[in-house]
């Protein structure tokens, strides 16, 4: 017994669960009562739908073949499929990266109102990606997606607001979207709200609800918000000053690759705060941020080279 794969017609074994080729699912037997009911467009609409399926279910396992069906899904029409088509195209995954295409397929799946798509549609035209840089109207997309609660346009819409980025610049209005995008556990805004309440910018300034929220960004992961709650145990803002809790802290963020918290790395094995002094660790942590373009480590550098 053998099954016949719709999406690609390659004969499989009866007890296998996906196609071997295209890792399409088996279909199941029609139910005779709907055998000629469905209409073309029907028809194609639950194809594009299985494609889609497929295509994701094998994604992280063969990109190229997920694509493919993406591709195949995405020229059906299926938004879904086109807005991840568009991701595989932004990010090179599966398919050669591309910038002006991943932007076609992104504005296909926006059309049809996918609020997904609406947010990388407006990063494309916010960071001048695939299309030419265009504040105004990334602001457009990123707000039809945010008032479908996305996010991620939620906290690119908080952004366009704080810098004044195709909207004039209001940084209350910025905070109350980097709080609605931390609502939804978006850990980039959990960081900025927390960013707002240290400093008080767009609200009244609360460095217990800073340290709060920073804490909650660097338990997701987040880099600055790791780097953050080191400042937090370094000046006792929202908690008691513990200058080795924030050389740790320094340290986490450090070691995923953030400058800033090598550069503060590097300043307490300088000064010996929170760590022995050793001024052969100093240059170390100096010289790495350096290299990725901090700019106050380059001077930490020349002044302890005596240049």
């Amino acid at each position: 017994m053998s099954w016949v794969c719709p999406m690609c017609s390659t004969s499989n074994e009866d007890s296998w669960a996906n196609c071997m080729v295209c890792d399409a699912p088996k279909p199941d037997k029609p139910e005779e009562s709907f055998l000629g009911l469905a209409s073309d467009e029907e028809l194609r609409s639950m194809n594009a739908k299985l494609l889609y399926e497929a295509a994701m279910g094998a994604y992280e396992r063969n990109p190229a073949v997920a694509a493919s069906n993406l591709k195949r899904s995405a020229e059906d029409g299926y938004a879904p499929a086109q807005n991840e088509l568009g991701r595989c195209y932004y990010s090179g995954k599966g398919v050669e990266k591309n910038y002006p295409e991943a932007f076609k397929w992104f504005s296909k799946a926006a059309a049809q109102g996918n609020d997904a798509a609406e947010y990388n549609l407006g990063c494309c035209y916010y960071y001048g990606k695939g299309v030419k840089q265009d504040y105004t109207i990334a602001y457009t997309w990123l707000q039809k997606a945010a008032w479908k609660s996305h996010p991620g346009a939620m906290l690119e819409l908080g952004n366009c607001f704080f810098y004044g980025r195709g909207v004039p610049k209001n940084q209350s209005e910025a905070f109350d979207w980097f709080c609605r995008a931390a609502k939804k556990e978006n850990a980039a805004a959990e960081y900025n709200v927390g960013y707002c309440y240290e400093n008080g910018t767009g609200t009244f300034q609360d460095y217990d609800s800073a340290f709060l929220y920073y804490l909650r960004s660097a338990e997701r992961g987040y880099r600055p918000a790791i780097n953050a709650l080191g400042s937090c145990y370094y000046y006792g803002h929202g908690t008691e000053k513990d200058m080795a809790k924030a050389a740790d802290y320094y340290r986490k963020a450090a070691n995923k690759g953030f400058p800033s918290a090598m550069y503060n790395l590097g300043f307490c094995f300088e000064k010996g705060m929170g760590v022995s002094e050793s001024r052969m660790n100093a240059l170390e942590w100096y010289r790495r941020a350096a290299e990725a373009g901090n700019g106050n480590a380059k001077k930490a550098l020349a002044r302890l080279s005596g240049k």
